[in-house]
């Protein structure tokens, strides 16, 4: 079992040693293999949301945790580029699975492991709860 700075160092190994030739389907595999656990973030309460170094440190690797801890690492390693960031909480009726994914453009991220699809796919196949606009200064603080 992982510890909390040991899930810190395992992250901050990947974000050094990460090759951007790789592109973001890179971060998409390596994030696809990491099991989610029960829901521990209120994806309705944005002010709330730890940082994402509290989601690691703490394992809240839930759907939400998750979608947070990539859209950092995609922001840190350049993929990222808006500071206003679209998270929509849903209920995905192919995993079975509530919480947020990420929205960038006409891509959402974090909807099914390892995948970047497109919003009449996510329209299709989820229930929109709700939508949020964060700035990215507040995945780290």
């Amino acid at each position: 079992m992982m510890t909390g700075n040991s899930r810190l160092s395992a992250w901050r190994q990947f974000r050094e040693e990460y090759d951007p030739n790789t592109g973001i389907e890179g971060i998409l595999q390596e994030f696809a293999k990491i099991e989610t656990l029960p829901r521990y973030i209120d994806y309705y309460t944005p002010k709330e949301w730890p940082n994402v170094f509290d989601i690691v440190y703490e394992g809240y690797i839930c759907q939400s945790g998750l979608t947070l801890i990539l859209t950092a690492t995609m922001h840190e390693l350049g993929f990222i580029n808006s500071d206003n960031l679209h998270f929509e909480a849903i209920s995905n009726f192919e995993t079975g699975k509530d919480g947020l994914v990420l929205r960038q453009d006409d891509l959402y991220y974090n909807f099914l492991p390892g995948e970047a699809v497109d919003a009449n796919y996510v329209k299709e196949n989820s229930a929109v709860f709700q939508k949020f606009i964060i700035t990215s200064d507040k995945l780290y603080s």
